[in-house]
């Protein structure tokens, strides 16, 4: 894709699927979506868009849980000039984004949204030429390179979610920088994120346009008869969905973001896999770099740091100086692929985008040996008794306790010290639970002392997390309300 990033990327890959259009693109256990059937559905999608009244800066709210559909109605607002975003609920009705359409699919659980227009076959019923000859496209694409393409929300874990707008200029460049980094000739990309999470849609369009493919569904135990040979993940998904479980042969790749990974974690991934990337990004600054994991021949784990194209990471003080390995302070990157800022959100832009630099509120700290290492976010620091932790640096002491598959540790609002903290915990079913306290709690005590014990620790299947993986604990909270608010719906008033 060199020299392209001025290219409608719609119709970039409408080209490309020329060279192989029987190929798959999507391989689900429902059917294989070949590239050719994919770009057929791109170009009815767009056409039923346009028909509808969506054209340049238009935007499209999609709601799916389908990743062909996912991928068409993207490349289908490219072909447009249009701008694409997954309709979350706690946007959907609200001020802070014009939307001019939701297109639902029925592919997700629950009621669809008010005034949802629903995507059925009729969308993609064959059109006769108009005048009897071949119908030309009449897609215009984007205005500039710098108009919006793909707008993702942010994760919200210690705020209101804020939305970043990528450019398609931004978009063209990011999916550069993951063709520099892969062959992706034929490669076969597995995910435990859901469809419309922003690092998979920005990996599934690497795959696409280099022709490569997409699995859809497929359990990690079937990932080697798959021939998946790139596995993207966040921690939590990947210590739930392998657990304990051994590929029967090692399969080349698997990237995890989103948390801190233990080097247990890491040792056991590689049982399955020739690496692992540990990613540090964001949607707004892209995959900035990944600790490449690997063992030596000796089976020691050995860490190599690697930085994205063009990208640079510096560590600063408070007043931006760059500080020396070794030394803890800010996070701040930049880069070709760094988005504008927030839409509608300027004060929030200003806090976080300067002089071309991102500052994500992460702490973070260049070892000696050239390493990187993320200690935490600046934003999601408890105080405990008079101390600092950080939130998630307590998740990842609680993953650490076996038997423990998810944790995560969250303050319920209003209520003041320790009696404030609170954690979930997921276990495997064989645990037992009696021991999981008891581990949990010494290791909490290791990290931060009597005060990093919360007073209540809780058991639930799943915990509240977001599709990028992150731990979600302003849900935690409500699961917790909610909770109480039932107990007290159901629970008699006591007599006189």
């Amino acid at each position: 894709m060199t020299n392209t990033t001025d290219t409608n990327i719609g119709l970039y890959y409408l080209r490309a699927v020329g060279s192989a259009p029987d190929a798959p693109a999507v391989i689900s256990a429902q059917g294989t979506v070949s590239h050719g059937q994919l770009a057929e559905a791109s170009l009815a999608m767009a056409l039923g868009l346009q028909d509808r009244g969506m054209k340049q800066g238009s935007t499209l709210a999609m709601r799916t849980g389908d990743p062909a559909v996912a991928l068409a109605s993207l490349l289908a607002t490219a072909l447009l000039g249009a701008r694409w975003i997954y309709a979350h609920a706690n946007l959907v009705g609200s001020d802070r984004l014009d939307i001019d359409m939701i297109l639902d699919d029925g592919s997700q659980p629950g009621e669809s949204p008010a005034g949802a227009v629903q995507l059925d076959q009729s969308w993609f019923a064959p059109r006769a030429p108009e005048g009897g000859g071949p119908r030309p496209l009449p897609f215009t694409g984007f205005r500039s390179p710098e108009d919006i393409w793909m707008i993702s929300q942010t994760s919200g874990t210690t705020g209101t979610p804020k939305l970043v707008g990528l450019p398609y200029r931004v978009m063209m460049a990011r999916l550069e920088a993951n063709a520099a980094r892969l062959d992706w000739r034929g490669l076969r990309l597995a995910s435990l994120f859901p469809p419309t999470s922003p690092l998979w849609l920005t990996y599934a369009l690497t795959a696409l346009l280099h022709g490569g493919s997409v699995l859809a569904g497929t359990p990690p135990e079937n990932w080697p008869e798959a021939k998946a040979g790139f596995v993207v993940s966040s921690p939590a998904q990947a210590q739930m969905a392998l657990g304990e479980l051994v590929l029967p042969r090692k399969l080349p790749l698997i990237q995890v973001s989103g948390g801190p990974v233990s080097d247990d974690h890491v040792l056991h991934l590689l049982q399955s896999f020739e690496e692992v990337w540990v990613g540090y990004g964001s949607t707004e600054a892209f995959n900035a770099m990944a600790n490449v994991k690997t063992l030596d021949p000796d089976g020691q784990l050995r860490t190599r740091t690697v930085l994205a194209p063009d990208v640079r990471v510096e560590v600063v003080d408070d007043a931006d100086q760059p500080l020396p390995a070794g030394q803890e302070g800010i996070v701040r990157v930049t880069n070709p692929y760094v988005a504008p800022g927030y839409i509608n959100a300027p004060s929030a832009t200003a806090g976080s985008f300067r002089d071309g630099w991102f500052y994500p509120g992460d702490i973070g700290r260049w070892e000696p040996d050239g390493s990187f290492s993320v200690l935490g976010r600046n934003n999601e620091q408890f105080n405990l008794g008079g101390q600092k932790l950080n939130a998630p640096l307590m998740d990842f002491a609680l993953m650490s306790v076996p038997g423990v598959r998810d944790a995560i540790c969250f303050m319920l609002p209003g209520v003041e010290g320790t009696a404030g903290l609170r954690a979930f915990l997921s276990v495997s079913p064989e645990a037992d639970q009696t021991e999981v306290l008891a581990e949990a709690r010494v290791a909490l005590m290791k990290l931060g002392g009597l005060a990093a014990v919360p007073e209540r620790i809780l058991f639930l299947d799943s915990l509240p997390r977001n599709a990028n993986g992150k731990a979600d604990r302003r849900a935690c909270v409500r699961l917790l309300e909610e909770g109480r608010a039932r107990n007290r719906a159901v629970t008699p008033p006591k007599g006189p």
